[in-house]
């Protein structure tokens, strides 16, 4: 349940970051109906779907563009191989060591968690644990009681102790890459296993949303990524300690084991409890897969019930080139089709076997700007170029009208959101005063405003990275290099593969990106991304945002359970963030998803990534991969 990142795809879990592009008709709306136009404004659609997620429930009931391709969950058979888009590789298939979104939609059918989020109500629901946990007065215990026959899909059991050694990674602060997840559990203090069965979680303070995180937390083999027993070898009140950490020989060791690339990567290693494993990953191409057959809770989980026998998600890195292949019936999903694809390309009644439907999801698209630059330290500049980007013709002409404009990190559907916060529109007038106000002029005539910094005369000149095959990301960084030109700033773009894009992101190694978050249907925590102390030890505040009203804001905000004083702190913060300008907030999306008629039971939740393969079969008519039993 943290904030993940986005590659221009969806994904789950949290906040991760990514971001994806939107189609509609050529004027730019959408009722919803059949033919792709929209009666309503995209916010209210968001609402509706986020708040009420129970009434647009879509279920499997014909050829309409909102739904499956027919057949009931009851009439559903096991089989066959359903090939899914992926935009790029996984960052990797570890849930504690991944911060990607469509590395958690893939890694999420593999590993299991305590608790996890219904479907279709967003509610928590016991998934390992036999209920949701009993929670001490003071909000500072919580004991989960496992159930009964949970085996890993290598047949050893998953008792307690796996729930322990899972929180001693998560926690282990020398684990470099589960900073981004390590900060949902910094005021855990303890987890102990009285018996196989039981789990008791100590808090050193309350968390507002202990239950989802505690309970969301995934759960990995001790038997596999810890067979020396090494975290025996070391308590929580180490790992909570970075001094105490660097003191303990076994716990450095398990990081430095944790840390490498084999833990991320080998489908061997990455064994779950879930309705499915991890069979195959050929990388830039593919990762497969394969139906777990001795899955535990085989036939009693609804809402992964895992009908496939193969889920394959293939890379195609080129969307014009996986539109192709959508067209050509060689990939069966695609999440993220491009919004003038979408409307003009994707024509349903020219290829009948295809249906596709626009879904809402909790997410946003942005430009970050890296603060520790000295030529992006000003927030007068960093706002001077807000004033150069027209969203509102972004909007139109990028993602064809299937987006709201957002002004802050608070979802628009949230009570907190603060709906006073001001636009900032396109008037690049302003944004020469803001310049000219933060002492940059054209001191040579070479059409690039330069500044005396550190005793040196640099020009503003700042280079751009965005990943490679998301053109609506390439599209809105040409549109702003050229707009900056006009008014004296240099912009380069690069783009860099996912992986490297998010390594040069986490080690602070830009200027400037485009980035987006996706984050789980449940009350604003904005601590991973904006906190100062998430600067460091590649944590999600990419930007280096310090301001200590705003972390004092974060922190009281994660204290408290009176949701009157939570709204208010989150609006103060909001102010805060708006009048820093870390980020240009660009929009909220709509994701434009067609797939091919032969899935059956194809629904849309409110719930990350927003559909569900494991919920997905197809007819014995229809299989073409595997052969019909």
């Amino acid at each position: 349940m943290t904030s993940r990142a986005w590659d221009g795809t969806p994904a789950q879990n949290g906040t991760k970051d990514g971001t994806k592009d939107g189609t509609l008709a050529k004027d730019g709306t959408w009722d919803g109906t059949k033919d792709g136009t929209w009666d309503g404004t995209m916010r209210a659609a968001i609402v509706a779907f986020v708040m009420v997620p129970l009434f647009l429930m879509l279920t499997a009931c014909g050829g309409d563009e909102q739904s499956g391709g027919g057949g009931a969950a009851g009439d559903a058979v096991v089989g066959e191989w359903i090939v899914i888009h992926e935009l790029s590789d996984p960052e990797g298939l570890n849930p504690m060591v991944t911060n990607d979104a469509s590395a958690s939609a893939v890694f999420d059918r593999v590993y299991e968690k305590l608790l996890a989020q219904d479907f279709v109500t967003t509610d928590l629901y016991p998934v390992l644990a036999e209920a949701r946990p009993t929670i001490s007065e003071d909000h500072l215990t919580y004991t989960f009681k496992l159930r009964d026959g949970i085996t890993f899909s290598d047949g050893k059991p998953l008792t307690a102790k796996d729930v322990v050694f899972s929180y001693k990674v998560v926690k282990n602060p020398l684990i470099t890459d589960a900073a981004a997840l390590r900060n949902y559990y910094e005021s855990v203090k303890d987890v102990v296993a009285p018996d196989e069965k039981t789990v008791v979680i100590t808090m050193s303070q309350p968390y507002f949303l202990a239950e989802y995180f505690l309970g969301g937390l995934w759960i990995v083999p001790k038997h596999i990524f810890d067979p020396k027993g090494l975290t025996d070898n070391y308590t929580f009140d180490e790992a909570n300690s970075m001094e105490k950490a660097q003191a303990n020989a076994a716990l450095k060791e398990f990081a430095t084991w944790y840390n490498t690339a084999d833990v991320k990567r080998d489908t061997k290693l990455n064994v779950g409890s879930g309705p499915y494993i991890f069979d195959e990953w050929k990388t830039g191409e593919s990762v497969t897969l394969r139906r777990n057959p001795k899955h535990w809770n085989a036939g009693k989980d609804q809402w992964n019930p895992g009908y496939a026998e193969k889920l394959i998600y293939k890379v195609v890195n080129d969307r014009n080139s996986a539109v192709v292949a959508l067209k050509n019936g060689e990939l069966d999903f695609m999440e993220y089709v491009p919004a003038a694809k979408f409307a003009e390309e994707i024509d349903t009644v020219a290829t009948p076997f295809l249906r596709k439907y626009a879904f809402p999801t909790q997410a946003y698209t942005y430009i970050g700007f890296n603060t520790n630059r000295t030529v992006l330290s000003d927030a007068k500049v960093r706002k001077a170029m807000a004033y150069c980007l027209d969203r509102d013709a972004l909007i139109k002409q990028v993602v064809r009208g299937l987006a709201v404009k957002v002004n802050s990190p608070i979802y628009q559907q949230r009570p907190e959101y603060d709906a006073t916060l001001p636009n900032i529109d396109y008037n690049p007038n302003t944004a020469k005063q803001l310049l000219a106000e933060a002492g940059w002029a054209d001191t040579d005539g070479d059409g690039v405003l330069d500044k005396v910094l550190g005793g040196r005369k640099t020009p503003l000149h700042v280079t751009f990275l965005i990943n490679a095959g998301n053109e609506m990301r390439e599209a809105i960084a040409i549109t702003m290099s050229e707009e900056l030109r006009k008014i004296g700033v240099k912009m380069d773009i690069r783009k860099l593969e996912w992986s490297v894009f998010l390594e040069n992101l986490r080690t602070r190694n830009f200027e400037m990106f485009i980035g987006g978050w996706v984050n789980d249907p449940i009350p604003s925590d904005p601590y991973q991304i904006w906190h100062s102390s998430q600067i460091g030890n590649k944590g999600s505040n990419y930007v280096g945002f310090k301001n200590k009203r705003a972390d004092e804001l974060l922190d009281l905000n994660r204290t408290e359970f009176d949701e009157t004083k939570r709204i208010a702190y989150m609006k103060e913060f909001q102010q805060i963030v708006a009048s820093e300008q870390p980020y240009i907030f660009l929009w909220s999306p709509l994701y434009p998803s067609v797939y091919n008629t032969r899935l059956q039971n194809v629904n849309y939740s409110a719930v990350r990534p927003g559909y569900n393969p494991t919920q997905w079969w197809v007819p014995k008519a229809q299989w073409k991969y595997a052969p019909v039993q």
